[in-house]
């Protein structure tokens, strides 16, 4: 029964749509994603963007900071390198479980206040849904404070699209081949798009949300290939005229 009613917010959510815009129909940008974030992605992952003279964007929880995920040193050198810090939450909450107002908007507050404080002055510009979770509720909310929001529903984004529910492919090493996300990114190279990858960890005993460094590499070189234009969200949103907030 849960399963069923958590099912019916995320379609009422997906149905809900508050900040539309549309790609241009020569678009054709990639953004690199990663959720939580596992240190491995700041080692091993950044290590190739870095590598490759590349950026991506990497969602944050600052609950998990110095724990067995990351540290501040890793998301300093983060920045420096060019790469862009997103929004997770501060808890990592599961939005099915939450009504409360005040504490949705706690947790993007708490999220940037622990941030400063630990001397880094950046800004959360844009954010993904934990677990992928969105309720109409969660999603009004979170629209009035970032860019975009990016949601975990597979596709390309093209034509019309929802800014707060933007579409993304997985690089799970599980469940998709390399040879599967080679088709993906032939296909994407023709009908063109802002095409958003994610993943978790980066390594070589990869867990079921994650890959291994030679999988992410070998991605990241085909793109190269291809000649597609790689950027963080923030970067590629900039580049397609998608903004909500001024000032930004």
């Amino acid at each position: 029964m849960k399963k069923y009613v958590n099912f019916i917010k995320k379609l009422m959510a997906d149905k809900y749509i508050r900040n539309s815009t549309k790609i241009p129909s020569n678009a054709k940008v990639i953004s690199f994603t990663f959720d939580d974030v596992p240190e491995s992605a700041f080692n091993n992952a950044q290590a190739i963007l870095d590598k490759n003279q590349l950026q991506a964007t990497f969602y944050i929880v600052l609950s998990f900071l110095d724990s067995n995920l990351y540290n501040r040193q890793q998301l300093s050198s983060c920045i420096s390198n060019g790469h862009e810090l997103g929004c997770h939450t501060y808890g990592h909450i599961h939005f099915y479980q939450v009504s409360n107002t005040s504490i949705i908007k706690s947790e993007i507050r708490k999220n940037q206040t622990e941030l400063n404080k630990i001397g880094i002055e950046e800004s959360f510009v844009n954010f993904s849904y934990p677990f992928g979770e969105q309720t109409i509720k969660a999603k009004k909310i979170v629209a009035n404070h970032f860019e975009t929001c990016r949601g975990t529903n597979y596709g390309i984004n093209k034509g019309k699209i929802d800014m707060d529910n933007l579409k993304a492919v997985k690089l799970y090493e599980k469940l998709h081949s390399l040879d599967t996300i080679f088709s993906i990114l032939e296909e994407f190279n023709k009908s063109g798009g802002w095409l958003i990858f994610y993943t978790h960890d980066v390594q070589t005993d990869f867990s079921q949300y994650g890959c291994s460094p030679e999988y992410f590499e070998k991605i990241i070189l085909r793109c190269k290939d291809l000649n597609i234009d790689i950027q963080t969200v923030r970067d590629a949103a900039k580049k397609l005229g998608i903004t909500k907030h001024k000032g930004h």
